[in-house]
């Protein structure tokens, strides 16, 4: 297909142009089960409506890809499809497995959209255990407790393993039947004809997700699915020092697919309230303090606030300005900062004077200011 006859990629998966990573997979995951030729058997222009959404998919998941694409079109991106196909399409589970990876806590893949920071893809020798998708809240807290650290209850749901049955979706154990279509073996092979000779692609049963078991009878409370959503509280401790935006991974704070499955984990982002008295940069703090003008030129004793690491609280402290102390200078208070996250110590604290000229004068004060002058020049 020449340049000139393609369509836009966004146009492709239908997502807008500012659409993030995780919209850019979900489009592709459903557009892609939709139109790839094993599943649609009567499209006949389904093959070359999944190889089209492949491509958009190719470019708008690497980064790279979709800057050259945004800024200079089809002409920015060299894209090859043959070497993608060479030897035939990929059979659907194996395709979206190699991609995303993760496992759903339905089975198969997950269609939720739940987040998915940590797959752990495993090799196809390593031992099958399901691993559980992350989650991912956000929390705010205050700049006292960004500076102190805290522990923060957080609520969540998750999915874990079904009590009623077990976790294993049946209603008793004689309604889990061994998968007609594999014969319990969890996986399927295909066989295709090519210039090559033939091809033999092994995938991942698509009746029993991989499982090599089928359900006759479903569980009435999680009706199959396994896993049922659980309320839980989730201690987090917030580190001292943490940054604005941060996520920070509570480990086993996901979902359980199953009951020997390992917990996805839990990550937690963070959203730091802003303090009038501190401008953070980095591990240093700064405040902008107002004097008058009379103290910065006799010079005098001010108040500031500071952190009190002892107490865990903002207190004030006093700090002496010199005579002649200019518009911006910048006064140090050692070891005043925000605590390092590795390693011991913290940054400083820097104030900065902001001179405040009176908008009013009195006459008495314009003649005495008048005078100073006059000495001044003298």
């Amino acid at each position: 297909m020449s340049p000139g006859k393609k369509r836009d990629y966004y146009e492709v998966l239908g997502v807008d142009k500012d659409a993030n990573t995780n919209d850019i997979k979900i489009a592709y995951r459903k557009l892609a089960r939709k139109y790839h030729p094993d599943v649609n058997k009567e499209d006949p222009d389904a093959k070359d409506k999944f190889i089209e959404v492949q491509e958009a998919y190719e470019v708008l998941s690497d980064p790279d890809k979709r800057r050259n694409y945004d800024q200079y079109g089809f002409s920015g991106v060299d894209i090859d499809m043959s070497d993608f196909f060479r030897g035939g399409i990929p059979g659907i589970d194996e395709l979206l497995k190699s991609i995303f990876g993760g496992f759903s806590p339905f089975g198969g893949f997950d269609n939720f959209g739940f987040s998915s920071f940590g797959s752990r893809a495993r090799g196809r020798s390593a031992p099958r255990r399901e691993v559980g998708q992350d989650l991912e809240e956000h929390i705010s807290i205050t700049f006292e407790e960004a500076m102190f650290g805290v522990k923060k209850d957080i609520s969540i749901q998750r999915y874990t393993p079904c009590d009623a049955c077990e976790g294993t979706g049946a209603e008793d154990p004689s309604s889990v039947k061994t998968c007609p279509q594999c014969k319990g073996s969890g996986r399927i092979r295909k066989m295709t004809q090519s210039g090559f000779g033939t091809i033999i692609r092994e995938s991942e049963c698509y009746r029993c997700n991989g499982t090599g078991k089928v359900i006759e009878k479903k569980c009435k409370v999680c009706n199959g699915a396994k896993v049922i959503p659980e309320d839980k509280i989730i201690h987090a401790n917030i580190p001292a020092g943490v940054e604005n935006g941060v996520h920070l991974k509570v480990q086993g704070g996901g979902h359980v697919p199953s009951v020997n499955a390992i917990p996805g984990d839990l990550y937690v982002g963070i959203s730091i309230e802003e303090n009038e008295n501190f401008i953070r940069r980095g591990n240093d703090l700064y405040t902008i303090v107002d004097i008058d003008i009379i103290t910065a030129i006799l010079g005098g004793k001010i108040r500031v606030p500071t952190l009190d690491y002892k107490n865990e609280t903002i207190k004030e402290k006093e700090l002496t300005i010199p005579a002649g102390t200019q518009y911006g200078t910048e006064f140090r208070i050692k070891n005043r900062g925000v605590s390092y996250l590795r390693g011991k110590g913290k940054g400083d604290q820097y104030v900065k004077i902001n001179i405040k000229i009176p908008e009013k004068l009195s006459e008495e004060q314009k003649k005495l200011l008048l005078k100073f002058r006059e000495l001044a020049e003298n």
